[in-house]
């Protein structure tokens, strides 16, 4: 459906604006649906415990949505709010999961990217780059027993900021958003295998400056942010975010500060075939953040930071619709709030509200409610 004009709802009973940008193509609704169908709705009302959360996950053998709590915003000196994983019920109760080891030099615990590995357990990407920015951060599997947490150990060690986390076969894929080294921003992608983090000890990543000598890191790439889209941001060199794989098997990574994404594909023996830039739609998204496979309708949702926006990227064109944006708010009734982790739940596209703002984004203000929000994409069709 094309869209040439700017439509604001003035929803009086939230007290904010929700904006659709009219830049180009917005995912249709079926025919019969309603006006605004993808409208955002209030999921979780998070409260104290999970005042910055970030990934989240469906466990595959109960039904519940694992959600990694940081608590970026309050977990600070006074360690308030200590980083923990938080659980969604399938009847939609907020319910305490499991807490996370504390780094034994920062005290601190940063859980965000996660997946289930195919041992059944969970393993949570631990980013203390905001702590200490000296390859501290960690993956942590959380054993699962039963849809419950009976304990956690380090299985890897050395990510600088440690983000996305995506399991394919038996291994698993890892993304680095910085590497910091002094001539490039480069960031990258690493992979283990679940043989070797079973040996007993948790593999060691050779540090950044090494990264062409270590076997584990399978892609990298720069962001530059030179394009008009993100002139506000440049000064915003993170790389490498979301990650998810297509039903060819092909995977999928965010580039935050550029606003593109990158695909990765692979030969039969494992090896990578290419790394290229997949889709660039400046100024349309101009933030990739976690990003989610819908086998369903071949396409892949991405949580577009910037613009408290959900975009579509149709598959295998790379052709980008929004399926919703809205002007800043305060995440009240579900409206977006710095979304910055999609996931599916049958029909239901859960859709996490970071809301921890720095200069750039539409998202102005750490403030309550702190939310999770859902999009009803069962009526969402592929753009003609």
């Amino acid at each position: 459906m094309k869209t040439s004009l700017v439509v604001s709802l003035m929803l009086a009973a939230m007290g904010s604006a929700v904006v659709f940008t009219g830049c180009g193509d917005k995912a249709g609704p079926a025919p019969g649906a309603g006006a605004d169908p993808f409208q955002p709705k209030l999921l979780i009302a998070c409260g104290d415990d999970g005042n910055t959360p970030d990934g989240v996950r469906l466990n595959p053998k109960t039904g519940d949505m694992i959600v990694a709590c940081p608590n970026f915003n309050t977990n600070g000196k006074e360690n308030k709010h200590p980083g923990k994983l938080m659980k969604i019920t399938r009847d939609n109760q907020w319910e305490f999961f499991a807490d996370m080891p504390a780094h034994p030099e920062t005290g601190r615990a940063g859980p965000m990217g996660m997946d289930f590995g195919p041992d059944g357990n969970l393993y949570v990407a631990d980013n203390q780059y905001f702590y200490n920015k000296e390859h501290k951060s960690r993956l942590i599997r959380v054993r699962v027993q039963d849809g419950k947490a009976i304990g956690c150990e380090v299985v890897v060690e050395g990510f600088k900021l440690a983000n996305a986390v995506m399991f394919k076969g038996n291994a698993v894929f890892v993304s680095d958003t910085f590497f910091d080294l002094p001539d490039k921003a480069l960031s990258g992608i690493y992979r283990i295998g679940l043989e070797e983090m079973n040996q007993g000890q948790p593999v060691k990543l050779l540090p950044k400056d090494q990264f062409a000598q270590d076997a584990h890191c399978i892609a990298t790439w720069e962001t530059l942010c030179q394009d008009p889209g993100v002139a506000h941001r440049q000064g915003e060199k993170a790389g490498a975010d979301g990650l998810t794989f297509d039903a060819e098997g092909n995977l999928y990574s965010g580039n935050f500060g550029d606003g593109v994404m990158h695909k990765v594909a692979f030969k039969p023996d494992g090896s990578v075939a290419a790394c290229t830039q997949f889709v660039k739609d400046w100024p349309r998204m101009t933030c990739v953040d976690g990003i989610f496979y819908d086998a369903k309708r071949n396409c892949i949702y991405v949580a577009d930071s910037e613009k408290n926006a959900i975009q579509v990227v149709w598959l295998p064109e790379g052709k980008v619709t929004t399926l919703w944006e809205n002007a800043d708010t305060d995440g009240s009734g579900g409206l977006l709030d710095q979304p910055c982790e999609p996931a599916l739940r049958g029909d239901e596209l859960i859709v996490v509200n970071f809301d921890m703002p720095f200069p750039g984004l539409r998202n102005t203000a750490f403030d309550k409610p702190y939310t999770i929000s859902v999009i009803n994409v069962s009526g969402l069709e592929r753009p003609k």
